[in-house]
């Protein structure tokens, strides 16, 4: 075990407790769903009856206060408001493919995310693939950023992020509101995203081999149910083919181990090319939304955020 030990931290330079989630990750399988489409078809059609109406709720005890409010006929999770006027607000998209509901893990690290960065974070339970596409959450998303805008001081108090199938929306999102004339957030945060929805990059197939989360051939099914009738490579669909220029500041966490990887290095390049300043953090030998588990990385991860959104 001690020489275990010093293989994780001294060659693959992470934390043990890191390698161990990895483990269960694996042991459990949960790249299983995304593996081919015949799973992916099993997966939506094994949750649908439990996302078609309002979110159960969660057995997760919150260390800050919670408030649940209802819009649009989804379930929003405010944590953490305080009466501050000056206090940051976070729209927290939280992942899972664009048809699952957030898990326990979800809960966990929007409540630490409201401690560590002394925010309010509201994560709604947004619409999920089959019973909806994106538009329905962009509908919803965009009446709670309006209200946002309305209830805060000043819009630089605002962030939008998201991880994993959040963060394709939350990138997307921030492009729609543009396109609105709505006022930007201060910053966009990305927890291993999906930038191209076509998922066609060749390097993410070898990447694909090590990464013990997902997997491009069943991730294709799901995405073109939550496409609809949009085309994949549309920028609400494709975050990284749209408009780029006068977005919040982007930041981006994605581990090396990931298939979206390539996609993900592509991108912050593509960034740099137009002389777009962001945060680009990579998470080395670490797996997909390795940051919103309760890991050493995780802290690690949210000083860095908390030093970007101090200077800039």
């Amino acid at each position: 075990m001690l020489t275990l030990y010093s293989y994780v931290r001294l060659k693959e330079k992470r934390s043990f407790k890191s390698f161990l989630y990895e483990l269960v990750i694996r042991k459990i399988k949960m790249k299983k769903p995304y593996l081919s489409e015949e799973n992916a078809k099993n997966a939506v059609n094994k949750t649908k009856h439990t996302t078609a109406g309002a979110f159960k709720g969660t057995d997760y005890k919150f260390t800050n206060n919670v408030h649940i409010k209802t819009v649009q006929n989804s379930k929003i999770y405010i944590v953490n408001a305080q009466p501050n006027p000056q206090q940051k607000v976070i729209l927290y998209v939280h992942g899972g493919a664009w048809f699952k509901d957030p898990f326990k893990t979800h809960f966990e690290f929007v409540d630490t995310l409201a401690t560590e960065l002394d925010a309010k974070v509201i994560m709604p339970i947004y619409p999920k693939t089959p019973h909806a596409t994106y538009k329905e959450t962009f509908n919803l998303l965009e009446e709670i950023y309006k209200k946002m805008i309305i209830n805060t001081d000043n819009t630089h108090q605002l962030i939008i992020m998201g991880d994993s199938a959040g963060g394709q929306i939350s990138l997307s999102f921030a492009q729609y509101i543009k396109k609105l004339g709505l006022t930007q957030p201060s910053h966009i945060i990305l927890i291993s995203p999906i930038l191209d929805a076509t998922l066609s990059n060749p390097e993410a197939y070898v990447y694909e081999k090590k990464d013990p989360m997902l997997a491009t051939a069943g991730s294709k099914y799901i995405i073109n149910l939550w496409a609809g009738d949009t085309p994949l490579t549309d920028w609400r669909l494709s975050p990284m083919f749209g408009d780029l220029e006068g977005l919040g500041h982007i930041t981006l966490s994605i581990g090396t181990k990931e298939a979206l990887y390539p996609d993900a290095l592509k991108f912050s390049n593509m960034l740099n090319s137009k002389n777009i300043a962001h945060g680009f953090l990579p998470g080395f030998n670490l797996y997909h939304v390795h940051t919103i588990l309760d890991i050493p990385e995780r802290k690690q991860f949210l000083n860095n955020v908390k030093q970007i959104i101090k200077n800039k």
